[in-house]
């Protein structure tokens, strides 16, 4: 009888520990599952958060937000023909951004109605430290005339003798980014294919390719493609 209650006991300790067992088994895999999941929402989150992180980026860099800022007044000729001017100037201590950009906004907008198209566009402005920087950008040579009232063309060599531009000025040709010697008129006029830049303004001009020629006084060259004009006389860049 004895042997009987002992056995039976021991087979219920057997029943009791392999049933612990299951238990214990079953509380691990649900800690396991629930480890797993919360490593995979972490996972989800920070997935989800570098893909805002990137469309962020994406969005500033389509704004140009990411652009460099000329430390000067400069104007960009740019192979497609339109022309970026970025405005670098002192402004009161008290000016505030807002001031500039609804001015520039308002200017532009103007513009555009009279003329029946968006051929003028708002592009940047930060203020900072009394200086104001201001970015636009034109249509053509012929649209930043017209806007700004100032001397403008771009065009072929031919088609700016051809709108009456005369070419009497002293020019010396350009190698490797440095002005070289005296070159005559119509050494400058023999490839009228070549494009030229008439300005009349002091300013800094970049265009879209090497300068070949170029007016002699009150130029100086920054760099191969680059040119400041130091005084208002009329200027040719010939590239």
């Amino acid at each position: 009888m004895n042997e009987k209650k002992t056995r039976r006991r021991s087979e219920f300790r057997r029943a009791e520990s392999v049933s612990g067992s299951r238990n214990e088994a079953k509380l691990k895999n649900k800690k396991k599952r629930r480890a797993i999941l919360k490593a995979r929402r972490r996972a989800l989150a920070l997935c989800l958060a570098a893909a805002c992180c990137v469309g962020i980026v994406v969005v500033l860099a389509l704004q140009g937000a990411f652009d460099p800022m000329a430390e000067e007044t400069t104007l960009t000729v740019r192979s497609g023909g339109d022309l970026m001017f970025e405005e670098v100037a002192a402004v009161e201590s008290d000016t505030s951004k807002q001031e500039v950009v609804s001015y520039a906004q308002e200017q532009v907008r103007a513009y555009n109605e009279k003329i029946g198209e968006r051929s003028v566009r708002f592009k940047k402005c930060s203020v900072s430290d009394g200086q104001v920087y201001l970015k636009t950008t034109y249509k053509d040579a012929a649209t930043y005339a017209d806007f700004t009232g100032l001397n403008c063309f771009c065009g072929t060599v031919e088609d700016a003798g051809e709108a009456g531009y005369l070419f009497n000025e002293t020019f010396v040709g350009v190698a490797d980014g440095k002005k070289g010697k005296k070159v005559s008129k119509s050494d400058v006029k023999k490839d009228g294919d070549r494009q030229v830049l008439v300005l009349s303004q002091p300013i800094s001009v970049a265009v879209p390719s090497d300068v070949v020629y170029l007016t002699r006084s009150e130029t100086k060259l920054t760099s191969p493609r680059s040119v400041r004009i130091e005084n208002p006389t009329e200027t040719y860049i010939i590239y």
